[in-house]
């Protein structure tokens, strides 16, 4: 384990196939005799994953509401992904290759021949984008698709459940935005490292994710990119979930449970949403089906 290290892949949370283990990440926060539920997701995920832990079904079946990063519906609508390309497009003049080095370039040019990925079609976009692009391609090489969260959007749509999100579009769109100021250097040479050891990395961490071992998931992702990229680490874990915070404060004063569905990463290490709502005074306990 010590040689896998998930870096920008990491926000992802891409993970292959293995047995499924007695617990998970799934925690149950409480105020007085309020409460919510909190679980850890995987947002790409194999089909061979499914049926999910028991523990994720038997959360949905206690929930009056179910609470997303963003609208799972609108960032599944093909105009998402336009608004997306838009905001992460480079300034006229700039191609993504004048944006890295030449020897990055030559490994990216490697890879995109040796696995048939039509790089020419992203040279006007940043870096950044290439990387999320890349772990989607990758993905879908290996049949990855939907993950945890589609599975239950979908799923309360179905039941009529009602449905709550954290961020707006426009917030993630910025996130998206921001971005573009990273390194174009680290982004692409920490996918491309990241996408070479994909099978053992990724095995490796959903290992962690099933047995809600927390410890492993920020060592593994958070701790790296913390270390790497302290300023995607700001970005896109601690910034967000100081965000969510009052948000998710406001739900104990509602009436019934809402279970909130958030990427494992926001749930490990010492910037956690959880530890975060432990230091507002909630108490923060691993999630009991019998409740």
């Amino acid at each position: 384990m010590d040689t896998i290290r998930s870096r920008f892949l990491g926000i992802l949370l891409l993970f292959v196939s293995i047995p499924a283990l007695a617990q998970t990440t799934l925690f149950e926060v409480t105020d007085g005799e309020s409460r919510i539920l909190v679980g850890g997701t995987i947002h790409l995920l194999h089909p061979d994953e499914f049926p999910l832990p028991d523990a994720f079904d038997r959360a949905y079946e206690q929930a009056d509401r179910v609470y997303f990063e963003m609208d799972l519906g609108e960032a599944l609508n093909p105009a998402f992904g336009m608004q997306m390309m838009e905001v992460m497009k480079n300034p006229e003049g700039r191609s993504l290759q004048s944006k890295l080095s030449p020897a990055v370039w030559e490994r990216l040019e490697a890879y995109a021949k040796e696995t048939q990925f039509p790089l020419a079609m992203y040279q006007p976009f940043d870096p950044a984008l290439l990387s999320m692009v890349l772990v989607v391609f990758e993905s879908q090489r290996r049949g990855i698709q939907g993950g945890v969260d589609e599975h239950f959007y979908q799923r309360a749509r179905a039941d009529d459940l009602p449905l709550g999100n954290l961020e707006t579009t426009e917030e993630v769109l910025g996130y998206m935005e921001a971005m573009t100021g990273l390194d174009g250097d680290w982004l692409i040479e920490s996918t491309l490292r990241d996408l070479n050891n994909f099978d053992d990395m990724m095995t490796a961490l959903v290992r962690a994710w099933r047995r809600g071992d927390m410890d492993t998931i920020y060592k593994e992702m958070g701790k790296p990119m913390r270390e790497e990229s302290p300023e995607l680490y700001e970005l896109l874990l601690i910034k967000r979930n100081q965000q969510w915070l009052p948000q998710l404060e406001a739900m104990f004063s509602q009436p019934g449970t809402e279970l909130v569905l958030v990427g494992a990463m926001h749930l490990a290490g010492p910037h956690s949403v959880l530890k975060m709502l432990e230091d507002e005074g909630y108490k923060v306990t691993r999630y009991n089906a019998s409740h």
